[in-house]
């Protein structure tokens, strides 16, 4: 595994990376009080592999064919595969509470073994209603490799209809590009969330839920000699379990992502299709 420095000064704000979206039935309003707390350990591990690589020059641009091996060659390498873990702590805390709602305060704290961990904090209203206020999230410049799903990294509501995508990115950039590249394809991009359709097994303290992803597409780069590069995941699939505490708080929680994504990447005559497959397992246990 080679070693990954922390991603660039772009700041990726994870509006929904610990309690996002829209809050279904399913997840009841915690009933701990105000200063209740739970803290649980994390492990993230992320394996990413690039396979169907195929090569060839765009409208008919002359291109050496020992050039076009050489890259398919080079993408397909061992070498190319990626893989890193993260780990640390994740804390929920409920700062306030009325008849009618409560407001819960989270930390995820990750990062690789041996290095500082990275902080993302997460403050968020809860409704009887089912409906999460606004996020108050203290933005920072997370390692790549942070949970795609944080449904699956402890959360008190996991079953929100869309996550932040910007962890997905980050991580497919890592695999295609240089450093100096991946800034540029970073600048100025918005990154659309990523759909999540929650298929609910259980609405009891252990709930088994499968996910599925997409559609979901992305379009960056294509200025002056940065190449385009195109992402696209039709369909990805995620399954695990959660658990509440007796009060409503995050137990414990494990969780597999498989997201295969389609990449075309136009550069300087040459176009290239690939699968980008990222596998995440995360796990929580309590303490």
């Amino acid at each position: 595994m080679r070693h990954i420095p922390n991603a660039g000064p772009r700041l990726l704000v994870l509006v929904a990376a610990l309690l996002g979206g829209t809050v279904p039935a399913l997840a009841a309003l915690p009933g701990a009080p105000v200063g209740a707390a739970s803290a649980a350990r994390v492990s993230v591990s992320t394996h990413v592999t690039v396979s169907d690589v195929q090569v060839s020059g765009v409208d008919g641009a002359a291109t050496d064919p020992a050039t076009l091996e050489a890259i398919r060659r080079d993408l397909t390498r061992p070498s190319a595969a990626w893989t890193v873990t993260l780990e640390g702590k994740a804390f929920t805390a409920v700062v306030s509470r009325t008849v009618q709602d409560v407001t819960l305060r989270s930390t995820l704290v990750l990062g690789p073994a041996g290095q500082i961990p990275t902080p993302l904090r997460v403050e968020r209203r809860l409704t009887l209603d089912g409906v999460a206020g606004p996020a108050q999230v203290e933005a920072r410049s997370l390692p790549p490799g942070w949970p795609v799903d944080p449904a699956w990294a402890g959360q008190v509501a996991p079953p929100y209809d869309e996550v932040d995508a910007s962890a997905l990115f980050d991580v497919l950039l890592y695999v295609l590009a240089a450093s100096d590249t991946r800034t540029e394809l970073h600048r100025g991009v918005a990154v659309p969330p990523l759909p999540v359709t929650v298929v609910p097994e259980s609405e009891t303290p252990m709930t088994s839920l499968e996910r599925r992803y997409g559609p979901w597409t992305l379009t960056t780069g294509g200025r002056g000699t940065l190449p385009r590069v195109t992402l696209t995941l039709g369909s990805g699939q995620g399954s695990g379990t959660v658990t509440r505490r007796g009060d409503g708080l995050p137990g414990g929680a494990s969780g597999v992502t498989i997201l295969p994504v389609h990449v075309t990447l136009v550069s300087r005559g040459v176009q290239v299709t690939a699968t980008v497959t990222v596998r995440q397992r995360v796990t929580v246990v309590p303490g």
